[in-house]
């Protein structure tokens, strides 16, 4: 991948990618699917127009699919990507007026402010599902996509913990004050 992205070629990589992931399916080899997943996510922003919302597509596609942990891991992820976008148009959402109903179901972009912390509220409470289960698993079984800081082993050994922390960060902003949340 590496020599793809020095070389710009994004199209070659997503086809590199392709391949990982359908080998990473085959073999239920859940940090590789994810590692793949945002490996075409990345891409996918070079490439297309409307990346963002086929991005999320591709994340809910791929949660219906997946099991625990990875459906866990996924819907993490899944909340952190709308609460990105948030974060980078909250003037946008800040002006939109609350519907009574999602005014477009499958495009995020269009949703009012309180829809999507409701969203990401969903995915980061279906995140911690299983709870007893991704206890037991440790993260280190997913060193692969993680990016850990020195000595959080020490304070998030388990999927559980890492998960409950990354939604508690979301939790404890004061922008999330919307009555959905």
């Amino acid at each position: 991948m590496q020599q793809f992205d020095e070389e710009n070629l994004p199209k070659s990589a997503l086809n590199i990618i392709a391949i990982i992931s359908e080998k990473a399916k085959n073999e239920k080899n859940s940090p590789q699917l994810i590692k793949s997943l945002l490996h075409r996510s990345k891409y996918a922003l070079t490439l297309e127009e409307d990346a963002q919302l086929n991005i999320i597509n591709d994340f809910k596609i791929e949660i219906q699919k997946a099991e625990s942990p990875t459906k866990n891991i996924l819907q993490s992820y899944l909340a952190n990507l709308y609460w990105q976008y948030f974060q980078e148009n909250r003037y946008q959402f800040y002006n939109r007026t609350e519907t009574a109903e999602k005014v477009d179901s499958t495009d995020f972009r269009t949703w009012d402010l309180t829809t999507l912390f409701h969203e990401i509220n969903t995915h980061f409470d279906a995140s911690l599902l299983n709870s007893s289960s991704l206890q037991k698993i440790k993260v280190s079984e997913f060193d692969l996509i993680l990016s850990q800081q020195k000595g959080s082993y020490k304070f998030r050994p388990m999927i559980y913990d890492l998960l409950a922390h990354t939604a508690l960060n979301f939790y404890k902003t004061s922008e999330n004050s919307s009555p959905s949340c």
